[in-house]
């Protein structure tokens, strides 16, 4: 009976944890439609070759990822790739400029959790809020043994009573987790982008109705060189979010188009501290290298 109490304790508790930790997704799809297997961390996530393939629950922050093609004259690919906290990323599989195949950021959107716990927030004047979470309550009339398991900031009480009388099991875990919140001092002008606390370059950024209006003015461009003048055009006049950035910089097709963008685009970014994210638009380390120091030389 002892070691019932104890399962259910463990089973309780581990439950209420595992919903506190934040998963992220990724997909993977072919552009020309070539069957794959997904390798990540050296372990095979799709059983059979696909063209669009979806792992979840991740929580690693990054993952050694291989595409092996069913055609075997494909060569394979490797890449590392970050994961976001509660984020789906989707990543394509298309051929760059030289006909080579790589793995290229292509969009992504919060995951939606199918169990969504329901949590107490209590707020105070020092800006402290407590969550408490998880209750049950067993009853049995086959024994007599009464348990009170708690959990909380203190540590962990337990109460055991043995009566001859009906038995009454009362697991009671109790999960506090206390945050301080510290409010930054940002005018009631300026936009305040959400878990986001680091450097910003410009006040505002675009909605997304005026954004995804600009980037298709730009999809639509034919030459290379016209979709950066239009870029420059809306960029010197608009402040963007490093996913807006981003979504612009793909548009491009030349590594040397992407970097001068990304460049110009840095003092009219909003949430800078994120600018490494762009490091996925591009196919070569030296772009990478090339941008940071851009980046320290204008700080």
């Amino acid at each position: 009976m002892k070691n019932l109490i104890l399962t259910m304790f463990i089973v309780l508790f581990g439950t209420s944890l595992a919903f506190s930790q934040p998963m992220s997704n990724l997909v993977f799809f072919s552009e020309d439609g070539y069957p794959f297997h997904v390798i990540m961390n050296g372990i095979q996530e799709n059983q059979n070759y696909q063209t669009n393939v979806k792992i979840t629950e991740l929580t690693a922050p990054n993952y050694k990822v291989k595409i092996i093609f069913e055609d075997k004259t494909i060569p394979n690919i490797e890449k590392n790739i970050y994961t976001k906290p509660d984020m789906e990323v989707t990543y394509v599989i298309k051929k760059n400029k030289n006909g080579v195949n790589i793995i290229r950021y292509y969009s992504e959107a919060p995951v939606v959790y199918d169990v969504v716990e329901e949590v107490v927030v209590v707020h105070d004047d020092n800006n402290v809020h407590n969550d408490v979470v998880v209750r049950e309550e067993v009853y049995d009339n086959s024994g007599g043994i009464h348990v009170d398991v708690n959990i909380n900031e203190s540590g962990i009480n337990a109460n055991i009573d043995i009566n001859e009388a009906d038995a009454y099991y009362d697991v009671n875990v109790v999960e506090h987790e206390t945050h301080y919140v510290v409010e930054e001092s940002r005018p009631d002008n300026v936009y305040h982008m959400p878990g986001y606390s680091g450097p910003i370059g410009c006040d505002w950024p675009m909605s997304p109705g005026d954004f995804q209006n600009a980037r298709n003015t730009i999809s639509n461009a034919d030459f290379e060189d016209d979709k950066l003048t239009i870029s420059k055009q809306i960029v010197g006049m608009n402040c963007l979010t490093v996913q807006q950035v981003k979504q612009l910089g793909m548009l491009f097709d030349f590594e040397d188009t992407k970097l001068e963008f990304a460049k110009f685009a840095y003092g009219r970014t909003f949430d800078l501290g994120n600018y490494y994210q762009l490091n996925d638009m591009f196919d070569f380390s030296s772009s990478i290298d090339e941008l940071n120091k851009y980046i320290n030389s204008h700080r």
